[in-house]
């Protein structure tokens, strides 16, 4: 497995990391339920969009591969 800074991965990681550090500060201030939502949807949003462009990115060094 590749090291965590050379991960790209690495968006992911920070958007679930940002979720639970978030949940914690909510749940110690007030449970606040909209905003902890809202930032396990961003969360969510983040890992779609960073998987999405990870698998892309794959598909295209294979397809450059292929043609060599």
């Amino acid at each position: 497995m590749e090291k965590i800074e050379n991960s790209r991965w690495k968006m992911s990681m920070a958007g679930f990391t940002a979720f639970v550090l978030a949940t914690i500060f909510y749940l110690i201030t007030g449970p606040n339920i909209p905003a902890i939502l809202g930032f396990l949807t961003s969360a969510i949003v983040l890992f779609i969009l960073n998987a999405g462009y990870i698998f892309y990115t794959d598909k295209k060094s294979r397809n450059k591969k292929n043609q060599i």
